[in-house]
């Protein structure tokens, strides 16, 4: 006999729950902070080759 893993579908399990549902809200151009950290990790990364140029 084969086990059959049953899903439920999100939005029927959160009808269920009395807790508010978030949605996610996009926003047309990264944060600072998210520039930032995405440079230092390049940099970061950068750092990791021998000999590596200026560009």
């Amino acid at each position: 006999m084969t086990d059959r893993i049953t899903c439920s579908c999100v939005c029927e399990v959160l009808k269920t729950v009395d807790v508010p549902v978030k949605r996610v809200s996009a926003v047309s151009e990264p944060s600072t902070d998210l520039l930032d950290r995405a440079q230092a990790g390049w940099e970061r990364f950068l750092n990791t080759f021998e000999g590596v140029s200026d560009d």
